[in-house]
């Protein structure tokens, strides 16, 4: 095939034209990478900068008394927008002024004045919600929401009324934490939900017992390093105590008599037939302790007693 001259030069100004557009496609196609990557980077920068501006504002919030109330609303409806990190550091801030705050909270219910009204209008099962809606005093309305609206609940014991940390409110917020302050969170909801004392006795079963005393463990053994697991530990170590020995209105073994609870020793039983001594501490210092038990025909010794207290630390 023989060219010409003027068909060698089409020939090249087509290719021309290709390689000029291939260039310009080329080209187009790197812009919208490079604009898709900055857009995604500003993008993100602006989430980075709205959670820290949340989680300042919640922290401002926290140095002021006053405004406790307003963190306990602001978190709530906010936390979403931060970081897990930050919502555990919210979480955390919040019930350390809750705590900070409670025995001044307490001093305003204490007054004589309150309760003997808290006397003649709680009715068991009551929470702050249900005190508000039942009173038309408007003094008491107003404190009854503002201790509601803090973060705290009402309890009583020994006929006296009193505030606690309100943990089962947080539960609300478990979702935007992390793992460890999960699990506390869970912790503290059971022991608020249900103490395990009142009035020197045991208010949950012995099973319950063991089961917390596991859940707890469990939590220190998971998170060695958590902002929470001095706390945790040790509530470990009250249940520790309170499998071997009981409370004084609940002793483990007899006053009288001696011998130990057929009740609490079958939780015991149970709690070791179901666990693993190998991989749980508590599991191995409960089987111990029924093996000394069994030795000593289910009473209180010196022997047992002096196996209780070295377990336990008493």
């Amino acid at each position: 095939m023989k060219f010409t001259k003027s068909a060698f030069t089409a020939a090249a100004l087509i290719a021309a034209i290709s390689l000029q557009a291939g260039a310009g496609a080329t080209h187009a196609a790197g812009t919208t990478t490079v604009n898709q990557t900055v857009s995604a980077s500003t993008a993100a920068s602006a989430k980075t900068a709205h959670a820290n501006a949340v989680y300042n504002h919640m922290m401002s919030l926290l140095k002021s008394p006053s405004k406790q109330a307003e963190a306990v609303s602001y978190m709530e409806k906010n936390i979403y927008q931060v970081t897990p990190w930050q919502g555990s550091m919210m979480v955390l801030k919040l019930e350390n002024a809750e705590k900070a705050h409670l025995d001044a909270w307490n001093d305003k219910f204490f007054k004589d004045s309150i309760q003997t009204k808290l006397m003649k209008l709680m009715k068991s099962g009551d929470d702050l919600t249900a005190l508000i809606n039942k009173t038309n005093d408007k003094s008491l309305k107003s404190l009854f929401k503002g201790a509601r609206d803090s973060g705290y609940r009402i309890d009583t014991s020994e006929g006296m009324y009193y505030l606690v940390l309100d943990y089962p409110r947080f539960q609300k917020v478990r979702s935007y934490v992390s793992a460890d302050i999960k699990s506390y969170i869970d912790i503290m909801t059971a022991e608020t939900k249900a103490p395990f004392a009142n009035d020197a006795a045991l208010s949950i079963g012995w099973t319950e017992v063991t089961k917390r005393a596991l859940a707890q463990e469990a939590f220190v053994k998971s998170f060695p390093h958590s902002n929470r697991t001095a706390q945790v530990k040790s509530l470990f170590n009250q249940y520790l105590s309170i499998s071997m020995s009981g409370l004084n209105n609940t002793p483990l073994f007899d006053y009288d008599t001696k011998k130990v609870d057929a009740k609490a020793k079958a939780a015991l039983q149970a709690a070791v037939s179901k666990g693993d001594p190998t991989k749980s501490g508590y599991i191995k210092k409960l089987q111990g302790f029924l093996d000394v038990l069994k030795k000593n025909n289910d009473t209180l010794t010196p022997e047992v007693d002096k196996y209780r207290k070295a377990a336990s630390g008493m």
